[in-house]
């Protein structure tokens, strides 16, 4: 019964919290509780999509804010910043599309979005098609494919960031052999 009040009344709150900053688990979850009749499907989606909106645009903003600093933490590596600036600006727009899809990037392609000055308007009509298409993706997922689509996302999720992590260290070991440090 308690379970019951929890769900009903406070669910949709950790919902929106979740979308503000991933969320593909929660909406996953979401899509099969609302096969069970738990959730409104159309409502989840909504919800994932204001979420998602607010929290990419507080980042968008951060960058745009906080550019100059990141700037002067970059200039020892301006070469390597002006090549990965080039690559950038030919696919901004299906970074914007695409960026909650790729585990790992939301958080920096949003805070180089802001700060490379691109049109505050054009990424939030772009986000908005993106997250969009996000909110739906994982919410149908866990809709028609329920605990096996969770679990692929989780074990995903748990690798990737172990590859990442090793990622991380080969670099920073390269970095530092190269320089001699």
């Amino acid at each position: 019964m308690i379970t019951e009040f929890l769900v009903h009344h406070f669910s949709y709150t950790v919902l929106f919290i979740w979308s503000i900053l991933e969320g593909e688990i929660g909406l996953a979850l979401a899509g099969y509780m609302s096969k069970g009749g738990a959730f409104e499907f159309t409502k989840v989606i909504s919800i994932a999509i204001t979420g998602a909106m607010i929290g990419d645009t507080a980042l968008f903003i951060t960058g745009r804010v906080f550019k100059e600093r990141v700037q002067v933490l970059t200039q020892r590596h301006e070469r390597r910043l002006e090549q990965v600036t080039g690559w950038f600006k030919d696919n901004v727009v299906w970074l914007i599309l695409f960026e909650r899809f790729i585990y790992g990037t939301h958080i920096p392609s949003l805070l180089l979005i802001g700060m490379s000055g691109y049109s505050f308007m054009r990424f939030l009509l772009l986000d908005l098609l993106g997250v969009s298409a996000w909110a739906f993706t994982f919410t149908s997922l866990g809709y028609y494919f329920g605990e096996s689509v969770i679990n692929i996302v989780m074990l995903l999720q748990h690798h990737l960031s172990i590859l990442l992590l090793c990622c991380v260290v080969a670099i920073v070991l390269f970095i530092q052999k190269r320089t001699g440090k």
